[in-house]
């Protein structure tokens, strides 16, 4: 006798065009997954900046502090050095995070100097500047860059909110990790369990990177509709602007005595930068860009006139509301006070939210698994992307050290090689062990780059931070390596589909 009830029909696989575009979709969705994860983890590395500059160039003398009349020197032998009159002319003096006294015309072409302000060693950070491009631009042209960096954090900031909306038991099952068993259940608590314990951060975070980004991308278009392209115009009641530009010779500035009057009057607050535009002109203008204790303005400028006299202030410490927000943001996106322990919490929380970013396109590739529309490309190019990078990134900071590969070359191989690893990832059929060999071949490279940057400065290393950076990226790749060895082991039910 035939049964009253019939198995439900399995569901229709989509052919044709309606598959193909499900596909397109899917991996529409994963190129966006891959940015967010890039510009989460660029900017990890980013709060730590001025130590990776450091390490760079160990060699450099470090001190605490140097004499208004070093500085003096240092800043006249750098004008000498001019070919044209710099546009923008900065003074680095030391400072807790960046010990080292300096000096740059318009940015591009600067040196160092010792503790007298006698110049030495070229100023040269090819990685640093590489980071530097990656997270503020992902390497695109800047209007461009800047929009896809703001879109971006503007939807991390949606993924959050929109994440802990989605979940009324998140904050009562803040503690649970169970990530033993079930892969799907591991992915969601890890995600859900870093996303509670980070989520003030990852706000703050997603917020001021999305505004720094639009705002840039703002004012391009309000300067190019409004101000005939002035896009200083736009930023002046902030930021300030330079005065007429008149390049008739005149006297530079006297920095030496701006320095000597700011510390008299102001000696609780710490000079970071003296930035002098057209020096050597009538029309030049100077100021001292000092930071200030317990306060999140990235700093204040202190205005000096002609014989070094501090004449004004421009308004971040005590100005408007709105000035001394925005003369925030950075500071607070970066993680650039409290010094070392700040910038330690920061580095924490920005691998977490990394992590969160990597996790949430496991769970949804695990869930299409266990659903029965597996995407085993998709998976393997995930894989490809999530430990790729690191990798990648371990090319980039090492290719510096053993050729002259830097600038828009050291961009590019970056993406060649987080892009082929990706197209790799289609030949290949265990994405387990592909996963196992990406994270064994990360150890090795960021080991190797280790060990060529202790050789090519033995015996010469001035900097403790580029002692401590060595020390960090080696138990990294200790780590990784763990994680990668041996690549025939037994796979884990932890790992997912980014495994």
């Amino acid at each position: 006798m035939a049964s009253d009830t019939q198995a439900a029909p399995a569901p229709k696989k989509k052919t044709g065009f309606v598959a193909q575009m499900l596909s397109g979709h899917s991996a529409v969705g994963l190129a966006v997954g891959a940015l967010m994860y890039i510009l989460c983890l660029s900017g990890t590395l980013m709060v730590f900046h001025e130590e990776f500059e450091r390490w760079e160039q160990p060699q450099v003398p470090e001190f605490a502090s140097v004499t208004p009349e070093a500085a003096g020197r240092a800043a006249d032998a750098g004008l000498a050095r001019a070919s044209d009159v710099p546009h923008h002319f900065y003074i680095g003096v030391p400072t807790d995070g960046m010990p080292r006294l300096g000096v740059s015309l318009d940015g591009e072409e600067g040196w160092y100097a010792d503790a007298d302000g006698t110049l030495g060693t070229p100023i040269h950070h090819p990685w640093a500047e590489f980071l530097e491009g990656l997270h503020y631009y992902l390497h695109l042209p800047t209007v461009l860059g800047l929009t896809v960096v703001g879109i971006l954090g503007a939807m991390l900031v949606g993924l959050v909110i929109s994440g802990l909306l989605a979940h009324p038991r998140i904050f009562r099952d803040a503690f649970a990790m169970r990530i033993k068993g079930n892969q799907q259940l591991a992915q969601a608590d890890i995600h859900n369990r870093l996303s509670v314990w980070g989520a003030p951060f990852h706000i703050l975070v997603a917020l001021t990177g999305a505004g720094i980004g639009l705002a840039s991308v703002l004012s391009y278009f309000v300067a190019n509709s409004y101000l005939d392209g002035d896009i200083e115009a736009f930023y002046e009641p902030v930021f300030g602007s330079d005065p007429a530009e008149d390049m008739t010779p005149a006297p530079v500035f006297n920095i030496t005595a701006a320095l000597d009057n700011f510390r008299a009057e102001h000696g609780d607050l710490q000079p970071w930068y003296v930035i002098m535009h057209e020096p050597g002109t009538v029309g030049q203008s100077g100021y001292i860009l000092a930071r200030h204790p317990a306060r999140l303005i990235y700093g204040e400028n202190y205005y000096f006139g002609p014989d070094g006299t501090i004449t004004s202030k421009l308004g971040h410490s005590d100005g408007p509301v709105g000035q001394q927000v925005v003369a925030s943001a950075y500071t607070v996106h970066f993680g650039s006070f409290g010094g070392l322990p700040v910038k330690l919490i920061y580095g924490v929380l920005g691998l977490a939210i990394s992590i969160v970013s990597a996790t949430g396109v496991n769970i949804w590739l695990i869930k299409r698994r266990e659903k029965g529309r597996a995407m085993p490309r998709l998976e393997r190019a995930w894989a490809a992307t999530i430990w790729g990078t690191p990798l990648a990134l371990a090319v980039c900071f090492t290719l510096p050290t053993v050729s002259a590969v830097e600038g828009t070359l050291l961009n590019a191989i970056f993406w060649l090689v987080l892009l082929g690893l990706v197209s790799l990832s289609a030949l290949v059929t265990d994405r387990a062990a592909f996963a196992r060999a990406l994270r064994s071949a990360s150890g090795l490279m960021i080991t190797f780059g280790v060990l060529v940057k202790w050789a090519a400065h033995w015996g010469a290393v001035n900097s403790p931070a580029a002692i401590g950076v060595n020390v960090v990226l080696l138990a990294v790749a200790a780590i990784l390596l763990w994680q990668g060895w041996p690549l025939a082991r037994t796979p884990q039910v932890v790992p997912s589909a980014a495994e």
